[in-house]
């Protein structure tokens, strides 16, 4: 085989499977946008992101045969490791027309997203350093400086009493059971995780729904996904069984898929739509109302868009929220746990002061 090839090959395997980070696709995808709505051809476009981001040509290269080739542009991103949600929403843009909105929403999610995560990294920073310097703490007075305690009142022959032992012997020994706990919870998740994935979408969505911390976000993350783009093909003049159609046409996102095969039946069996919509159990309820106003007063449309933007607003508070929760609440345990280990030491050595 020739060398060349061969090389061409192996960079391919591993642009492939290395997934660019979110700031980057966020950036790369707001560009994109900008650049289409300025006039410029998608092939245009990507051959200047690719000479203005010289570590990246050969992506951006490969993404412009790939699209000469006739390949779907959310397949494109797909194989190139773009977020799956940004290709969902891409693979909807090639119906509704309105591609250049959908790059610049996703790219301004993604950029919002990497902005998330590292504020989370910020807010647990400092925690996580306190609490290493805690576990080596506490690790070194167990072993160094616990035991001549130990020592020491053993020659004074004192004997802490019931509640002061058992008190010890949990600090003693929580280091070991915390270890304990987390290989459990870790082993434990994964067997549940591969017991979910093997259930249905619609099963998998309905216990994320059921979950108590977890059911407000992932419904309003759902909630604004459909509404956004069941708005956009409105507006471009599809009606709703022919974006059930373009959502069974789809195999990468199986939850769309098997949603458009529940809306499908139930407006078989004579449901109307909004009625339908209230069946799916992975959306805000008040979808449903905001489909039965919409189509009763001609604007179903624009009322989903505002909606979808309704709900992204609460999302992102809601998640606001958490980060200003997040922080005192770690501080709070490490503040428990320093003082469990300043009355480990000094318990014991008041109460053989007060024999004395």
């Amino acid at each position: 085989m020739d060398i060349s090839l061969m090389r061409n090959i192996t960079a391919g395997f591993f642009r492939k499977r290395k997934k660019l980070p979110l700031k980057v696709q966020g950036f790369f995808l707001t560009k994109l946008s900008e650049m289409l709505d300025k006039g410029f051809t998608m092939g245009e476009s990507l051959d200047f992101l690719g000479r203005t981001n010289g570590g990246r040509m050969a992506m951006f290269q490969s993404m412009r045969h790939g699209l000469q080739s006739g390949q779907p542009i959310y397949q494109v991103f797909y194989k190139e490791g773009f977020d799956h949600q940004t290709c969902t929403q891409l693979y909807f843009a090639e119906s509704h027309g309105f591609l250049v909105a959908a790059l610049k929403e996703s790219g301004e999610y993604l950029l919002r997203k990497d902005d998330q995560r590292k504020r989370l990294i910020r807010l647990l920073q400092y925690p996580i350093i306190l609490v290493a310097v805690l576990i080596i703490v506490s690790i070194l007075l167990q072993t160094l400086l616990l035991p001549r305690f130990q020592m020491f009142y053993d020659s004074m022959g004192y004997k802490p009493n019931t509640i002061l032992k058992l008190f010890l012997h949990t600090l003693q020994t929580m280091p070991l059971y915390s270890l304990i706990t987390i290989v459990t919870v870790l082993l434990g998740g994964a067997l549940f995780s591969r017991l979910l994935y093997k259930k249905s979408a619609l099963e998998r969505a309905a216990f994320f729904s059921g979950l108590p911390v977890v059911q407000s976000y992932y419904r309003l993350y759902q909630t604004t996904f459909l509404a956004r783009e069941w708005s956009f093909l409105l507006k471009s003049g599809f009606s709703i069984n022919e974006i059930i159609q373009i959502m069974l046409k789809q195999d990468f996102h199986p939850l769309l898929k098997e949603s458009a095969v529940e809306l499908k039946e139930m407006l078989t069996f004579g449901y109307t739509f909004p009625e339908a919509v209230s069946h799916l159990g992975f959306v805000e309820e008040e979808l449903m109302v905001i489909v039965a106003h919409g189509e009763k007063n001609g604007k179903l449309e624009a009322e989903l868009m505002f909606y979808s933007q309704f709900c992204l607003q609460r999302l992102e508070e809601k998640f606001m929220k958490v980060f200003l929760v997040i922080q005192p609440v770690v501080f709070a345990l490490i503040g428990l746990i320093v003082i469990a280990i300043y009355l480990s030491i000094f318990l014991p050595m008041f109460e053989v002061i007060d024999s004395i």
